[in-house]
C-alpha cells in the first residue's frame, strides 16, 4: 500500500515530521486502541494561514514531539475532502479540531500560534483524561432539517422573503452584504439581476450594479493578470486574501456575463473575458481540465506587470475537481456565445469530454477529484454541477450524447444518493465511516441544482414527469431556504424558474444545414426560464413537432402556446422576442390577443 501524500507549505517547515494519518476507519481505531484524542488539521494548498501554521506551530520541535506522543494527528485537504470539511470546519482554514476516537468534537478553532498551542494541548489532554469515560464513544446525531414533504410547487413569497433579507443586509456605501470580511456571494447578485428582470425592481438591479462595480474596481480584482481573489478582509474591498479559486472565478465570470446580458454594459463582458483568460492561462492543464487554485502571494500580486513578468507566478494546484470544473465548463460555454466562440467553444467542449472520460466510471460512479487517479466517488456536489454542465453542453451543441450522460448521472444519483423523501443526500451511504461521516446531510444548494436540472429536462424533452419532480424537489426545501435568508439565494433562483413562464427555443436543422449560429445566439440569451433544444429532420421529435422542413435551419421561439415566426438569421431573434412579448401583452379589454 502506498504511503499517504500530504501537502505542506512550499516554504521551509518541519510539519512533515508530525506523524500525520489519513482519515480512515483504521486511524480512528488506532486512536481508540491507544486511548488518545485525535488532532484534525483541515488545510488547503492555497491557504496562507495554513502555510504559516506549517512554518511556525507545526515546525516547533516541542509541539511536534507532543503531538506525536499524545495525539493521533489527522490531516485532510479541504478541496479533496469537502465532505469532512462540511462537518468539521471550525470557522475557516486552517481548522484545528480535537476529536474523540469516535469522531466527536472536543474543541477547536482555526489558526493556533506556537505560544497558544502548548497550553491548548495541555487543556485538551486534561479534559480527555477527566471525561474520556463519558465522552469516548459519543457521536451526536445531526439536527434534522425542516422539509415540507407535502409541497408540490414553491410559493412565490419565499423568493420575495429572501430578496428582503438581501435588502436588509446590503451595504449601500460599498456594495456587498454586511461589513467585513466581504465575500462575492455570487448567487445573491445573480438573484438580484433575475428579480429585476422578473419584476422591474430597480432597487434589485441597483444593488447588483453597486456590488459588481465595487468588486471589479477594487483590489479584489487582479487588473494585471485577471481573476478575482477569494474575499476581502475589509468592508471597502481594499485588502483581499490573495488566493484565486477556480470555483469562485467560474461563478464570477458567469455573474458578470449575466449582468452584461441583463444590463447591456460592455464593461461586464470585458471583465468576464479577463477572468476566463486568466483561468485558461494559469489553471488549464495539459489534460484539458483546470486545476483548483492559484496560491496566495501578497508581495507578487502587488507588483506592476513589468515586475511580475520577471518573477515566477504563484503555485497552481493541478488537482482536478469535478464540481469546480463543471462550473467552469458552463461559464466557458456561455462565453462562447457572448464573447468569442473561436476561443471558448473548443476549450469548453474539450473539457466536457475530458471530465466525463476521467471522472466517470461505469462501475464506481462519479469521482470528486483526480490527482494520480480519480478518487472519492459519491458526492452530490459533483453530480449536481456536472449534470447541469451536460445539459448546457446539449443546449449549446444539440448533441444528444450530453442528454444521455445527464440521464446516466441522474440514475446514479437516484441509486446512491436519493432519500426516501425523494430528496438527495450529500454523499453515498457509508455507515462504517469514521465520525460524523456516518450521518448524511441534505444540502439545500445541491438539491436546488438537481431540481434545476429536472426542470430543464422536463422542458427540453416535453416531459411533465421531470417538471413535476423538479417543482416538488425545490418546494420541499422552502422552509430551510427561508430560514437561511441570503444563503438561500441559489434556492430562490431555481424556485423562480419553477414558476416563471417557459421560453422554448427549438432549433430545426438537418445534417447538411446545421443551426449552429442560431443555437449559439439563443444560448446567449438571458431569461428566467429558457431552454434550447435541437430537432433534426428525419427524427421522431421533428416528425411530431409539425414544423415544416423549409426554412432550414430555423429557430422557433414559443412561450406557452404562443410562437413567433421562424427565425433563419441570428439578427432576427430580437424581433421574434418582441413579437412574442407583444402577443403576450393584454389588450385594452384585458384579454390576450
Amino acid at each position: 500500500m502506498a504511503e499517504p501524500t500530504f501537502r505542506f507549505s512550499p516554504r521551509p517547515n518541519r510539519a512533515h515530521e508530525i506523524h500525520w494519518q489519513e482519515w480512515t476507519a483504521a486511524t480512528f481505531e488506532k486512536a481508540r486502541s491507544e486511548d488518545k484524542p485525535v488532532l484534525l488539521s483541515i488545510s488547503a494548498v492555497w491557504c496562507h494561514w495554513c502555510h504559516t501554521m506549517d512554518e511556525t506551530t507545526y515546525s516547533d520541535a516541542q509541539i511536534i514531539a507532543r503531538i506525536n506522543s499524545d495525539f493521533i494527528p489527522v490531516r485532510i485537504d479541504n478541496d479533496q475532502r469537502p465532505d469532512i470539511n462540511q462537518r468539521y470546519n471550525m470557522g475557516g482554514w486552517p481548522t484545528t479540531a480535537f476529536l474523540t476516537p469516535s469522531g466527536e468534537v472536543i474543541t477547536g478553532g482555526t489558526f493556533v500560534a506556537p505560544e497558544q498551542m502548548g497550553p491548548l494541548l495541555d487543556q485538551v489532554m486534561q479534559y480527555w483524561q477527566e471525561h474520556k469515560n463519558e465522552i469516548r464513544d459519543q457521536l451526536a446525531a445531526p439536527a434534522g432539517i425542516n422539509l415540507n414533504v407535502q409541497a408540490t410547487a414553491p410559493n412565490p413569497e419565499s423568493v420575495t422573503k429572501i430578496m428582503d433579507a438581501i435588502r436588509q443586509q446590503f451595504d449601500r456605501a460599498y456594495g456587498g452584504l454586511g461589513v467585513a470580511p466581504k465575500f462575492p456571494q455570487v448567487d445573491v447578485w445573480d438573484l438580484a439581476l433575475l428579480f429585476f428582470t422578473a419584476t422591474g425592481d430597480g432597487w434589485a438591479a441597483g444593488m447588483a450594479v453597486r456590488t459588481l462595480d465595487a468588486m471589479a474596481g477594487s483590489a479584489l480584482f487582479d487588473a494585471v493578470a485577471g481573476g478575482f481573489f477569494r474575499y476581502s478582509t475589509t468592508r471597502e474591498w481594499t485588502i483581499p486574501h490573495f488566493e484565486k479559486m477556480l470555483e469562485e472565478n467560474a461563478q464570477l465570470a458567469r455573474l458578470y456575463m449575466h449582468a452584461y446580458q441583463v444590463l447591456g454594459d460592455e464593461t461586464y463582458r470585458q471583465i468576464a473575458d479577463q477572468v476566463l483568460s486568466w483561468a485558461n492561462k494559469f489553471l488549464l492543464n495539459m489534460n484539458g481540465l483546470w486545476g483548483g487554485s492559484q496560491d496566495a502571494d501578497e508581495e507578487y500580486y502587488r507588483l506592476p506587470q513589468e515586475e511580475r513578468d520577471k518573477r515566477k507566478a504563484p503555485f497552481v494546484d493541478p488537482v482536478v475537481h469535478t464540481n469546480w470544473n463543471a462550473q467552469m465548463i458552463s461559464a466557458q460555454l456561455l462565453a462562447a456565445a457572448l464573447i468569442n466562440p473561436t476561443v471558448y467553444s473548443p476549450i469548453a467542449l474539450t473539457a466536457l469530454e475530458a471530465l466525463w472520460d476521467r471522472m466517470w466510471d461505469d462501475e464506481t460512479g462519479l469521482h470528486h477529484y483526480e490527482n494520480a487517479s480519480a478518487e472519492l466517488p459519491g458526492l452530490l456536489t459533483d453530480v449536481a454541477h456536472f449534470l447541469n454542465a451536460c445539459i448546457d453542453g446539449y443546449e449549446f451543441t444539440g448533441d444528444t450524447v450530453y442528454l444521455d450522460r445527464a440521464r446516466t448521472l441522474i440514475a446514479y444519483a437516484d441509486t446512491v444518493l436519493k432519500s426516501d423523501a425523494n430528496t438527495y443526500y450529500d454523499q453515498a451511504d457509508t455507515p462504517s465511516a469514521p465520525g460524523r461521516l456516518q450521518h448524511r446531510q441534505q444540502p439545500v444548494n445541491e438539491n436546488a441544482l438537481m431540481a434545476k436540472a429536472f426542470l430543464r429536462l422536463g422542458a427540453i424533452l416535453d416531459d411533465e414527469a421531470w417538471t413535476t419532480r423538479g417543482r416538488s424537489l425545490i418546494a420541499m426545501f422552502a422552509p430551510v431556504a427561508e430560514e437561511q435568508g441570503v444563503f438561500g439565494a441559489l434556492w430562490a433562483i431555481v424556485a423562480d424558474r419553477a414558476q416563471a413562464p417557459l421560453l422554448t427555443a427549438t432549433v430545426a436543422e438537418s445534417h447538411h444545414r446545421p443551426g449552429s449560429a442560431l443555437r449559439q445566439a439563443i444560448f446567449g440569451l438571458f431569461d428566467r426560464n429558457r431552454i434550447v433544444r435541437t430537432w433534426r429532420v428525419g427524427t421522431e421529435e421533428f416528425a411530431q413537432s409539425g414544423y415544416p422542413e423549409i426554412p432550414m435551419p430555423a429557430l422557433y421561439l414559443c412561450q406557452g402556446q404562443t410562437c413567433a415566426a421562424p427565425v433563419t438569421d441570428p439578427q432576427g431573434i430580437l424581433e421574434a422576442l418582441q413579437q412574442l412579448n407583444a402577443q403576450a401583452m393584454p389588450t385594452p379589454d384585458g384579454n390576450n390577443p
